[in-house]
């Protein structure tokens, strides 16, 4: 499941979904995610993970909007974004059952990821299992003028594009045209490529699930 969304100059209300971990990217403006009462102070090209169940708000403290794009892995229906509890503060207090080691809420900068060279193209991942995420694995990707070869994923896979434009090809047909905001699903084994028909480096945004590697490819079809 994946989404944009756009926030002005207020907060939103704390939420929670239960059975689902999130991964959001910021695409312009400058805010705040608040997770479990962890504060990330977000903006343009950075990345956070927030676990399965973890109580967290977006909040734009900027003038401008904030911009985020996310997914979320398994999908979940709206109605399962559920407004979350106040929180108690329990600190002083111990408990045989507290899990002081789960798995925590992390933000990546995509400037400080060393990029991954594939062929003429490139890609940083940004959240992954590396870092807590099981469910999917977030990366950027840079494609350059020209069209890389057919390929198939093992994994489901939202494409988001950044900048840039092109064309996406479905076996060996054109299909449509992308653009800055353009959103593409790719199913498992559904064999694919983008396109960049422009002078400038097409940049992309992309989820898949289950997680992995953006170089994992399932072998020709015969």
């Amino acid at each position: 499941m994946a989404y944009r969304l756009r926030l002005d100059s207020d907060s939103a209300l704390s939420h929670v979904h239960r059975g689902a971990e999130e991964v959001l990217y910021v695409l312009e403006g400058s805010g705040e995610v608040r997770v479990e009462g962890m504060t990330h102070h977000i903006g343009p090209g950075q990345a956070v993970f927030i676990p399965d169940g973890a109580e967290h708000a977006y909040v734009n403290t900027g003038a401008r909007p904030l911009t985020l794009v996310g997914a979320l892995a398994p999908p979940i229906t709206l109605d399962e974004i559920l407004p979350a509890m106040p929180r108690l503060d329990l600190s002083g207090l111990t408990s045989a059952t507290l899990n002081e080691t789960a798995v925590a809420p992390r933000m990546m900068d995509e400037r400080q990821v060393t990029p991954t060279l594939m062929g003429e193209r490139s890609f940083r991942v940004l959240v992954s299992p590396d870092v807590g995420c099981r469910q999917m694995t977030q990366f950027t990707g840079v494609i350059p003028t020209g069209r890389a070869p057919l390929h198939a994923h093992p994994h489901e896979e939202a494409v988001y594009i950044l900048a840039g434009t092109g064309r996406l090809w479905i076996e060996d047909q054109p299909v449509g045209e992308l653009r800055s905001g353009s959103v593409v699903f790719f199913p498992i084994g559904v064999r694919h490529t983008l396109e960049n028909t422009g002078r400038d480096d097409m940049k992309v945004l992309g989820a898949f699930s289950p997680a992995g590697s953006p170089e994992a490819k399932l072998p020709p079809s015969r």
